[in-house]
């Protein structure tokens, strides 16, 4: 039985080739991006789970806030992770890490400047499943000034030489022992190492105060533990350890705080959950994000949808063409369930062929799919256990979604009325296939619709006016090691030719929003107010094109704009309530009295020092003393011989860094890295709505061709009594173009909440116009035209005289 089902099968196949080749493309093409985006959201949730213990490890995060300033970073002061496993039992260990800064690292004739160094507990191993090749990880890092290197470290420093035991140097300025070499850190890790060192070596890890958060803390908890219960547990622990020195700070205690509406409050974040659940500030990488995880899966299964209703829609077209088959077969003997069975296993012959034609476009793809998503997927068989059983459920699956349908269509013929010819051809079945064609182009337009707001939202980041020039901006970076030379440095600098203007700061706006918070009071209001600060020299607003609104920038004519001077920011102003800004003074909190009064010199216009996904927040600029100085000098250079310039900017550097490595960048291009997730997400979801499109418009052109065929000898009749080539084109087209019309209108109310929940996570954001939903409504209804229109074309084309004698 089953032998005459696979020949009959393949008999099919044959006599209809064109049918069969539309049919099996587009189910191969929608399983292949079905595929593809089931093996990204498979490598998306599988981050952190290499981890042994990992549904038992948490990270602190603190969620604060004061006034109408709020903050929420994965980050704890250096004595609270050892605290809380000596006063909760729940807590069996911690691990803190901290990656500050990116040191030169130097071991011979090997420099290179290395961006992934961190420091880490001795605990490190007890926490993380990590491969140990070589050396002991029970003592790796309990020593002072010791290092763990990765395998790929090793060999870039030591090639072929055993570098446990040797010494390696960061910064010139404090030596590290080599104790042991370990595996890479696995892709799919929520944050990647090179270099682990000892916390020890790191003298603000046995720092006392509790309100400074500097270090990322990770839990083991004992299993069966509720993390909700633990919370709360390490929140009335913690008040012991912190309430005095709020109080300190703030001049109110922390149940008046509490009382007046602020937040103080850490709360756990499970390992597995950072990746995707997690977007904080500080955080070590930028993280996924679980809304593209469901986008996807949405995609994947309206691709997959489309595929299949393109199978059901041809399957039910052409059922006139075996109608006779049926009517034998059931005048023979032929049972419902034995023609069910025979339609069925036709349907999953058919996705066999579209599978194994899938696992190929795949195979040929996924390396440039990789390149746009940033991933390394894979599809291994052999080595995956689960692959092959997963590619036989696929095969049973799409083939029996596909071919049910069309299967009980089929079987329900009556034979009387198929042999006595009563049987309209194409007739039944004309609903469900418009419905089909329906459905198809609303999911297609509303990944359309997605294209362009994400494409349109993309390119209002990078053209949005953040309140500073971005544009000819070279960054030179760890200019903090050569900090007691910064004044001559800069000097050198400005003479070189192509420069126009230098500045040096501690952060950069957006790229590194390393900004610290503090507390400040004014005059007549006794509420502690958090702003963030940074430090800059008297050009920084001249470099980056800043505007001032009231009052001067910092300025080497006043010898008192290094002592207790700032310049704030508008929504500074607004959240301190003053309306004279210029002139006020500000109290800083925490600092010894004779420091603590500042007096704001002036008010520059909100630039954006944060990502667009954040509002404008207050902000408070101090200007660097004598001997002050910050990592990063920003230079603004001429648009003309940048090649040039860069040489030059870079002898300078030697001048005063000797074989210190120059590390530079523009700052567009680092602005641009900041939404690079954001990109390719642009990028991935524009390319699955062209193959949905494209699948779609498959299934059309082939429903078509056969309504072409259906017609032919009316066409031919249209035709003799005097009709017209474009009459007998729109007499073919006009019934499409009522079903891409209605799609439209299905479309568009869908789109429109699914994008604007998507926006909702900008906090600048463009406005979805109707001429999003106008221009996709008519772009789909051309590109369906189009498809149709070459079978209505050639219908219309056709000798009136063969289409009267066809049969």
């Amino acid at each position: 039985m089953i032998k005459n089902h696979f020949l009959i099968a393949l008999r099919n196949l044959k006599k209809n080739l064109g049918f069969s080749f539309i049919n099996i493309t587009g189910l191969a093409i929608g399983i292949a991006a079905c595929l593809v985006i089931l093996l990204f959201v498979k490598n998306e949730l599988s981050y952190d789970r290499f981890n042994k213990n990992a549904d038992q490890i948490y990270r602190l995060a603190l969620e604060g806030k004061f006034g109408n300033n709020e903050f929420n970073f994965p980050a704890t002061p250096a004595p609270m992770a050892e605290a809380l496993v000596r006063d909760l039992p729940e807590i069996q260990n911690e691990c803190r890490i901290k990656n500050y800064g990116f040191p030169v690292i130097r071991y011979k004739d090997k420099v290179f400047s290395e961006e992934r160094f961190f420091w880490a507990d001795s605990t490190f191993f007890d926490l993380f499943t990590v491969d140990v090749l070589k050396g002991n990880p029970r003592t790796a890092l309990t020593q002072p000034n010791s290092v763990v290197l990765t395998e790929s470290i090793a060999k870039k420093y030591f090639g072929n030489e055993d570098p446990v035991g040797k010494t390696i140097s960061a910064d010139n300025r404090k030596d590290y022992l080599v104790t042991a070499v370990i595996k890479d850190a696995p892709k799919n890790s929520h944050f990647h190492y090179d270099f682990i060192a000892s916390l020890a070596s790191y003298d603000d890890s046995r720092n006392t105060q509790w309100l400074s958060n500097n270090f990322v803390a990770y839990l083991l908890v004992q299993k069966g533990v509720s993390p909700n219960e633990l919370e709360q547990k390490i929140n009335d622990d913690i008040v012991k350890y912190i309430a005095p020195q709020i109080e300190q700070i703030t001049g109110q205690s922390l149940e008046q705080q509490l009382k007046q509406g602020n937040k103080y409050r850490y709360y756990l974040q499970a390992l597995t959950d950072i990746h995707l659940h997690s977007h904080l500030q500080g955080e070590f990488e930028p993280n996924g994000d679980i809304a593209y995880v469901y986008i996807f899966l949405l995609i994947a299964f309206g691709i997959l949808t489309i595929a299949c209703v393109n199978f059901m829609n041809l399957s039910t077209a052409r059922s006139a063409g075996r109608s006779k088959e049926v009517g034998i077969r059931k005048t023979l003997g032929s049972t419902f369930g034995q023609l069910i069975r025979q339609f069925l296993s036709e349907s999953i012959i058919m996705s066999t062929c579209a599978v194994i034609v899938a696992l190929i476009i795949v195979q040929i793809f996924l390396p440039t799919f990789n390149n746009f998503a940033g991933k390394e997927l894979s599809l291994n068989f052999f080595t995956e256990f689960w692959a092959i059983p997963v590619l036989l459920l696929f095969i049973l699956f799409v083939g029996l979604i596909a071919g049910s349908y069309p299967a009980f269509f089929l079987a329900s013929f009556n034979p009387v009325t198929i042999l006595s010819g009563k049987m309209k051809k194409g007739s039944k079945g004309a609903f469900l296939r418009s419905t089909l064609v329906i459905l198809q182009f609303s999911i297609s337009i509303i990944l359309f619709i997605g294209t362009f707001v994400i494409y349109n939202q993309l390119n209002y980041l990078q053209n949005k006016n953040l309140g500073f020039s971005k544009d000819q901006l070279v960054i030179i970076h760890k200019t903090d090691d050569i900090g007691r030379f910064m004044a001559p440095f800069k000097e050198e600098l400005s003479k070189t030719p192509g420069v126009i203007q230098v500045s040096n700061s501690t952060a950069l706006p957006t790229i590194d929003p390393n900004f610290n918070s503090q507390g400040f009071k004014t005059e007549g209001d006794g509420s502690t107010k958090i702003l963030y600060t940074f430090a800059c020299d008297y050009d920084f607003a001249a470099t980056f094109k800043m505007k001032m609104i009231q009052g001067r920038f910092f300025s080497r004519d006043f010898s008192t704009d290094t002592l207790n001077a700032v310049v704030i920011n508008e929504a500074a102003a607004k959240y301190l309530g003053l309306k004279d800004p210029v002139g006020s003074t500000i109290i800083q909190m925490g600092v010894r009295p004779e420091h603590s009064q500042l007096h704001v010199i002036g008010v520059v216009k909100d630039f954006n020092f944060e990502s667009l996904h954040s509002e404008i927040r207050p902000l408070l600029l101090f200007a660097f003393n004598s001997r002050g100085f910050g990592r990063y000098v920003t230079v603004r250079v001429k648009s003309n011989n940048i090649e040039e310039t860069i040489s030059n900017l870079k002898s300078a550097w030697g001048k005063f860094a000797g074989n210190q490595a120059f590390e530079y960048s523009f700052l567009d291009k680092d602005f641009a890295k900041v939404y690079e997730s954001e990109q390719r997400t642009g990028t991935l979801f524009s390319s699955f709505a062209i193959l949905a499109i494209f699948i779609a418009c498959l299934g059309l052109f082939g429903l078509a061709a056969f309504t072409a065929e259906q017609r032919t000898k009316e066409i031919g009749i249209r035709k003799v009594l005097g009709a017209s080539v474009p009459s007998v084109m729109v007499l073919l087209m006009k019934e499409f173009a009522k079903w891409i019309v209605i799609s439209n209108l299905i479309a568009w109310p869908i789109a429109y909440y699914l994008m604007n929940r998507w926006l909702q996570d900008f906090a600048y954001r463009v406005n979805i116009g109707v001429w999003i939903f106008v221009a996709c409504g008519i772009i789909a209804l051309i590109i369906a035209s189009v498809t149709v229109g070459y079978q209505a074309l050639r219908a219309a084309l056709a000798n009136p005289a063969d289409s009267l004698r066809y049969e």
